[in-house]
């Protein structure tokens, strides 16, 4: 009688085994199963001063001071992206409705400022590793790339960044998700510098 119960909780064990290691068919599990991890995420660690002016006089800086990192979507060490493209918006209202204009009343749009490499990333963090950059935009070189435009008042820098992947993909503040700008990631791609004639 106890070799039948004995065969009896094997058999049992065995088959309950067996029907625990199925795949899973739930959404969450499909979920994971299907995330791309094949990009990058470029994760501001020091922001700049929220005010800027072009003397440096305090409490406020000429500089606008970035530092910014490149992690891969699939957790490397290794990140297989080609630049990081940096571009300025400048604005006369905090709600962005009103771009600056030069004397003729010209809108100047968008302007590239700077292209920085791969390899220019040569410095590797402290904390993880990660390749990164400090990015140094003098309020001088702004200003040069805005020519004759008028600062009745404070003027609102918009930057924004773009990182492009070696495989052509690129990634912004318009697709990369509301996820990337949060506390892990701190990836927002754009932020936002009072300047102030002065």
């Amino acid at each position: 009688m106890k070799n039948i119960f004995k065969s009896l909780i094997v058999a049992l064990v065995v088959i309950g085994s067996f029907t625990s290691c199925e795949d899973s068919n739930l959404p969450i599990d499909n979920l994971y199963d299907n995330v791309d991890q094949t990009g990058s995420v470029l994760r501001i660690l020091r922001y700049p001063s929220d005010i800027v002016n072009i003397s440096g006089n305090a409490p406020f800086t000429n500089v606008m001071d970035y530092l910014f990192e490149v992690q891969e979507g699939d957790g490397s060490s290794t990140p297989d992206f080609k630049e990081v493209r940096v571009y300025l918006t400048a604005y006369d209202d905090q709600d962005f409705e009103f771009p600056l204009v030069d004397e003729n009343g010209n809108e100047f749009g968008e302007q590239l400022i700077r292209l920085i490499s791969n390899a220019e990333f040569d410095t590797l963090s402290d904390n993880n590793g990660l390749p990164q950059y400090n990015l140094l935009l003098p309020t001088q070189e702004v200003l040069d790339a805005l020519p004759g435009a008028s600062y009745s008042g404070p003027t609102f820098f918009s930057v924004r960044f773009e990182l492009e992947m070696n495989d052509g993909r690129i990634w912004t503040d318009y697709n990369a998700g509301t996820t990337l700008a949060g506390p892990y990631f701190e990836s927002p791609y754009i932020y936002t510098t009072i300047f102030l004639n002065n």
